[in-house]
């Protein structure tokens, strides 16, 4: 027999001998296994939110030093000019152009002073809404807030208990809460806060504390307006309305980003109020055939939501109310408006805000507001 025979036969043999382990088919070491396994993914899930919170924070924090730099640009070139200018002018013994350094000294103050408010206004004014017209952002005060009383709001006591003394407690110098309302459309979310806002806009809050209503294109100048009204002294309650966006937007971003921190916590003086039609925030899609990206709540999506609303010390939902309530709703403003119902034709009226509740579909006070309105138009 060969040499290489023999080396095969007794591998071979030696093969054959070994005892391998019987395989284990236990449920106990099944579900064992499997709990491992699980113990596993759920690790690495937490570490990629980790790693994903992380990257998010680096990237939010690039862009605000971009927009600092760029800015930083800007004043560097405007002072350039004015350099060039006065080089110039002694080189070739010239007199100076003081319209043309002017203007540019003024350029500069444009870009120091992106925003444009008085001084006067912040201190006489208790509410503001920050706005963008003919390419300038301005702080405008609101002069007459348009709100009912908030004892006029009726099925809703508790949550405006809370949101009271929230706003309250923030007035008085102590930590307080960044709030969220949420819920179905015309259930007095924005209102509520209007109504807050009134009932600090008199002495001695106007000197505590200062609203400022945020709409979605003044956003790419959020940061600069902390940054402007952090070292006042006052306390600001940053007021965002019906914040129902895709989560690529950049009012999101910047949103999530103050109120995630960042790199730049918000300042102690400073709380974000909000109300949107969605708990989540986030566009909620729906499957279609040719898109399999775009379903209700896909679990990245959803997280990213939930991860915006939780950052909200204080959530309320506010619902449809129901119809006893939808009716006192009905004769509160009924008495607003003066219509004078009389007791003998009220229950026909009442039959009437049902019906038309009906056919608009929901029981909320906008719905019994625009009824009584309504009634305003035939007499």
């Amino acid at each position: 027999m060969k040499q290489s025979d023999n080396l095969n036969s007794r591998q071979t043999d030696s093969a054959n001998s070994v005892d391998f382990p019987a395989e284990k088919t236990g449920t106990g070491d099944k579900n064992q296994n499997n709990n491992t396994l699980n113990n596993i993914l759920r690790a690495f899930q937490e570490e990629f939110k980790i790693t994903n919170k992380l990257i998010y924070n680096i990237h939010n924090s690039f862009l605000q030093f971009n927009e600092k730099f760029n800015l930083l640009i800007e004043l560097l070139q405007t002072s350039n000019q004015i350099t060039s200018q006065l080089s110039s002018a002694a080189e070739n013994g010239d007199g100076l152009n003081i319209n043309n350094i002017h203007n540019l000294n003024n350029r500069n103050l444009e870009i120091l002073n992106s925003i444009l408010f008085d001084k006067n206004d912040l201190k006489n004014s208790g509410s503001f809404k920050f706005l963008k017209t003919d390419s300038k952002y301005i702080l405008k005060p609101i002069k007459n807030i348009n709100s009912l009383a908030i004892s006029d709001f009726i099925g809703i006591d508790d949550i405006i208990k809370e949101v009271f003394k929230n706003t309250f407690k923030f007035a008085s110098g102590k930590p307080a809460n960044n709030v969220l309302l949420w819920g179905d459309r015309g259930t007095g979310k924005s209102s509520l806060i209007r109504a807050i806002t009134k009932s600090f806009n008199d002495e001695p809050y106007v000197n505590k504390i200062k609203f400022i209503e945020i709409v979605e294109d003044t956003a790419e100048l959020i940061y600069e307006l902390i940054s402007m009204v952090k070292n006042e002294p006052y306390r600001f309650i940053l007021f965002f309305d019906d914040i129902a966006f895709d989560a690529d937007s950049l009012f999101y971003k910047k949103l999530k980003s103050i109120l995630d921190g960042g790199l730049d916590e918000l300042p102690e003086n400073i709380i974000i109020y909000a109300t949107s039609n969605k708990r989540h925030l986030t566009t909620e899609k729906f499957a279609s055939p040719n898109n399999t990206e775009n379903f209700i709540h896909p679990e990245q999506e959803y997280e990213e939501g939930l991860s915006l609303s939780d950052r909200f010390g204080l959530s309320f939902g506010l619902y449809s109310f129901d119809q006893e309530t939808y009716l006192r709703i009905v004769e509160m403003y009924l008495k607003q408006y003066e219509l004078g119902i009389s007791t003998l034709n009220l229950n026909q009226i009442r039959k009437e805000a049902v019906n038309f509740a009906a056919i608009k579909g929901s029981r909320s006070g906008r719905t019994a507001k625009q009824f009584a309105i309504s009634l305003l138009k035939d007499n």
